[in-house]
């Protein structure tokens, strides 16, 4: 004998619990939503009432009626933990205000502003109350954002600064490539190599910039290689091969400095007694690294709690001006064992 599949539970209505409680729909609203004058006994009885119906707010009609859906949309790449980290601090900080972050995915090396623009429609297209973005590129105009903007619509970067007038969280660059080459600097190092990604703008442009500012007016010598991770390893042990050979290696971000780690191991160099290599962002796995990785510490999930911070402040008009908010974290310099003094020649 086959039974028949139990109805689905049919949706608690307001009215529903009017009747359980004994008092008008209206009432019920008005408790429900916050906003009512009616004495304790009678609220408490709604409360009670709503809670014994295993009632839930029907947050479409709710978003009709306010202009607002509680939801906020996210276009972040999720290929690192870097990431990963800011899309976490942006959730709880969402989540203690009782926003939802709506995530949609994007790669910082396939995807085009065409492709940003896609996502942007869609989540436009789901009226969210407002935006988080980490951009394909920096060097957009403000018109690159113009569905935003027309709908009035509050939108944060993260991470990467545009040029555009919308609200920005990232980290001070100039300070982290400063700390990089001050740090190599004192340990009598005269010769780097600055290991970073191609791009002539953007943030890890800045952090490299700043590094051989600083280098070159301490006295020292910088040479630069710009290549994609799986791009590294032919020009990165080239450089390393040549004599005079760099003693000092600054990655601009912690996965470069784990391919410098693997040149320097095929090309028989010791680290970091004839190499010093510092990282940048310090991910998880740089203090496990052989030996662990001196890094320019970045802190990405308060970065994402930062944006969510100023973000709900321009939703729910706690902004203290119109004008763009920058923020910029100050990174910190962690040292391990991977840079020593350099060898006296």
């Amino acid at each position: 004998m086959t039974t028949k599949p139990e109805r689905p539970a049919r949706r608690v209505s307001q009215q529903d619990i009017a009747r359980e409680a004994n008092v008008s729909r209206v009432t019920v609203s008005l408790v429900l939503a916050g906003k009512d004058q009616t004495s304790d006994e009678t609220r408490k009885r709604v409360l009670e009432a709503a809670k014994r119906l295993r009632y839930r707010p029907n947050l479409l009609v709710q978003g009709m009626q306010t202009g607002r859906t509680g939801s906020i949309g996210v276009i972040m790449p999720v290929s690192m933990h870097f990431h990963g980290q800011i899309a976490k601090g942006i959730h709880d900080e969402l989540i203690e205000e009782d926003f939802v972050p709506v995530q949609l995915y994007t790669s910082p090396r396939t995807h085009t502003k065409e492709l940003e623009l896609e996502q942007i429609h869609r989540l436009v297209d789901r009226r969210v109350d407002g935006m988080i973005i980490f951009p394909i590129d920096v060097s957009v105009p403000d018109v690159h954002f113009q569905e935003i903007w027309q709908r009035e619509i509050p939108l944060v970067t993260v991470d990467r600064e545009t040029t555009t007038h919308a609200d920005h969280v990232g980290t001070d660059e100039e300070t982290g490539g400063r700390l990089a080459a001050e740090h190599l600097l004192s340990l009598g190092h005269k010769h780097a190599i600055h290991l970073t990604f191609p791009g002539r703008t953007g943030n890890m442009h800045r952090r490299g910039q700043s590094f051989a500012k600083v280098m070159e007016q301490g006295g020292a010598k910088v040479d630069v290689i710009a290549a994609h991770p799986e791009d590294v390893r032919a020009p990165l042990t080239g450089a390393l091969s040549r004599t005079p050979r760099a003693t000092a290696l600054f990655a601009g971000m912690d996965p470069l400095a784990l391919k410098a780690y693997g040149a320097a191991a095929e090309l028989g160099i010791r680290i970091p007694e004839q190499l010093s290599v510092v990282g940048y962002a310090d991910f998880p796995f740089a203090a496990d690294m052989a030996p662990p990785l001196t890094t320019v510490k970045q802190d990405p999930y308060q970065m994402g709690r930062q944006a969510a911070r100023i973000l709900l402040d321009r939703i729910l008009d706690r902004a203290p001006s119109a004008a763009p908010h920058r923020y910029h974290f100050t990174p910190e310099l962690v040292v391990r064992q991977s840079t020593v003094k350099a060898a006296q020649s």
